[in-house]
């Protein structure tokens, strides 16, 4: 389903709902209540009867904001079909060593993200193709072991623990008389890929994160309501006859069950969280240990629409965007609740609300006991960038107020997240493009016609301040440390007027207080997907290279691995690894990852899997095909 629809119809069945939900209502309509910020207050429910009558209060609030008419000619569905204690927020830095191997490129040390490839610098487990998984013995430049993958399975993702391959997926699921979206997470013997233990649960991941060895994972559900859209899909309902439908629902219409090895559970009633207004889509938060032994899970379930995480060794940080849709302007903030693991169990630890919308998990960084967040208040509605529409049609009111981002600081308690300060006012009239914290320095990157690299002082929590604001052409979308006082960003190079040229990557020094730009690569109508994937960049310290996926359309279309060598003040092309010589489509030769192993470096594209020498002429040294 289109993201854009999607998110604008979540965000119109948003807008209100009762502020009581254990009273019952005498009438089966609930007056409108006008859109106010929800400032991420959570309240439990007393009973799972009350959490039935709450839910459906909240959802009979929400229709009350469409117009029947429209939304019956429309199908309307897309309300109830899902879319197909650490100290710091700098990157880990990759052992280095002739037997030192490379691993996911994640945003926290010692915080491991799922991806398409995973090594333990003798095998190489990927999921690139959607068909199998397959166990690559970089030794013999063989393939050890292949797993099938099912056919109507999509999203595949993996982590590697200490003696275990975990394999995430989303899949197409019967459920009566509906077909539901479901997650399934597997745990493969890393040998054969044989599946040794199984959890399933109604919904899609939202993220997940490998600490010491447990597996932490938000999963979002939506309702299934179909009765509901039966009642409004005859074009002649109307708001009694809708809540009549909802009234009829149950509760485990709106919460999602959940498999683990083949035995049925239900999300506990005393495990749900909600703000004051909700429309019944929910995320459920848990945590299940590596090495497997699974026979019980317990969610912490949460009704929002989570949208972002991101995981520090002690906490899970979870996002959700709430706004009003169909008022004049915008109205927006972003609410964050704090999970922490006991034994396995998750527990909510925390709320707070930022005003406007977060770019991605980059917004968020956690660092001497606060927590940091970079969020864009924007009249268009918020959550645009280089490869989001904006959600108001990007066509602010004439008497908005101009767009403008905030990093705001928060004091990490046992169970709070309580505001220490706030510096505004960046980039105004811009959207946030990047953003990095390194230590107790923030870098921000706005963008519109030129690319303004914020520089932010966090040292004092409750007076953080901006030290610099350098103006380049361009922007970047993605920010990488690459040494002391060293920044790398990768992103476009642009006209005076905001138009986008092709691939530019930067060389910052951000040793004093404002950043300057010592070096940069410019690949005229290129693109690499590391502006919006950071999984798909490497940066190997031991050689002191970038390695980054780049498709080029220059003059003809091709795509390939650009290397880097950055030196102390220079940024040099080293070498252009391809897969151009495979006998395949060349949109299969697209390389997704990169790999170091030893002294090889592997690059991974839907064709296979191919090595070439770590540094000099880096000569292709293997070819193992699909």
């Amino acid at each position: 389903m289109n993201r854009r629809l999607l998110i604008a119809c979540a965000a119109a069945a948003t807008v209100a709902a009762a502020t009581a939900c254990t009273s019952p209502s005498p009438d089966p309509t609930i007056e409108t209540i006008p859109w106010v910020p929800v400032s991420a207050q959570l309240a439990a429910f007393d009973s799972c009867d009350d959490a039935l009558e709450g839910i459906q209060d909240a959802a009979i609030a929400a229709f009350s904001q469409w117009e029947f008419d429209d939304l019956a000619r429309n199908g309307g569905e897309e309300f109830a079909v899902e879319d197909s204690g650490a100290t710091s927020a700098e990157a880990p830095t990759q052992a280095a060593g002739d037997d030192a191997f490379s691993g996911t490129n994640n945003a926290v040390a010692g915080v491991d993200e799922p991806d398409i490839v995973k090594t333990d610098g003798t095998f190489v487990y990927s999921v690139i193709d959607y068909s199998k998984l397959r166990a690559v013995d970089v030794r013999t430049g063989e393939v050890a072991a292949e797993h099938d993958l099912a056919d109507d399975a999509w999203n595949h993702q993996l982590f590697l623990g200490d003696d275990e391959l975990l394999l995430m997926s989303s899949l197409s699921a019967e459920r009566g008389d509906e077909w539901v979206n479901e997650f399934r997470l597997e745990r493969l013997d890393t040998a054969s890929l044989e599946v040794l233990d199984t959890f399933t649960m109604e919904g899609s991941m939202v993220d997940a994160r490998l600490v010491d060895g447990e597996v932490r994972l938000a999963i979002g559900s939506q309702p299934l309501i179909q009765p509901v859209w039966d009642t409004l899909y005859t074009g002649e309902a109307d708001e009694s006859d809708i809540a009549d439908a909802v009234r009829d629902t149950e509760l485990e219409d709106w919460l999602p069950s959940f498999e683990v090895n083949g035995e049925a559970h239900e999300v506990d009633c005393a495990e749900i969280a909600h703000p004051e207004r909700f429309t019944g889509a929910s995320v459920s938060v848990l945590a299940l240990p590596a090495d497997g032994g699974w026979t019980e899970a317990a969610p912490q379930t949460v009704m929002v629409d989570g949208e972002t995480v991101h995981g520090t060794t002690d906490s899970l940080y979870l996002a959700h965007y709430d706004y009003a849709w169909g008022d004049d302007e915008a109205k927006a903030e972003s609410e964050i609740y704090r999970f922490v693991f006991d034994g396995g169990q998750a527990r909510l630890a925390g709320e707070a609300a930022v005003p406007g919308s977060l770019l991605n998990q980059y917004s968020l960084s956690e660092f001497d006991g606060h927590l940091r967040v970079a969020t864009t208040e924007d009249p268009t509605g918020g959550g645009c960038g280089p490869w989001i529409d904006c959600l108001w049609g990007g066509q602010p009111a004439e008497d908005a107020e101009p767009s403008k981002s905030t990093v705001t600081v928060f004091a990490v308690g046992d169970d709070s997240l309580e505001k220490t300060g706030s510096v505004t006012d960046l980039g105004v009239d811009e959207q946030i493009y990047a953003v990095r914290f390194i230590g107790d320095t923030g870098y921000v990157v706005t963008f519109r016609q030129t690319d303004p690299l914020y520089t932010i002082d966090l040292a004092d929590p409750a007076n953080p301040v901006v030290t610099g604001e350098l103006k380049i052409t361009g922007y970047s979308g993605y920010l990488h440390p690459v040494g002391p006082d060293r920044l790398l960003g990768v992103g476009q190079e642009a006209t005076a007027e905001g138009q986008t040229t092709g691939l530019q990557v930067s060389l910052f020094d951000t040793a004093a207080a404002e950043a300057t730009v010592l070096d940069q690569y410019y690949r005229e109508g290129a693109d690499s997907p590391v502006q919006w994937d950071p999984h798909a960049f490497l940066y190997w310290e031991d050689a002191s290279i970038a390695a980054l996926p780049v498709s080029d359309w220059d003059m003809e279309y091709q795509s390939g691995v650009l290397v880097l060598d950055i030196g102390a003040d220079t940024l040099t092309e080293a070498a252009w690894i391809d897969h151009s010589a495979a006998d395949v489509d060349p949109y299969n030769t697209q390389i997704l990852r990169t790999v170091v192993i030893g002294d090889q470096l592997w690059t991974l594209s839907n064709a296979g899997l191919q090595s070439n020498d770590l540094g000099g002429d880096y000569a292709q040294t293997a070819w193992i095909g699909w």
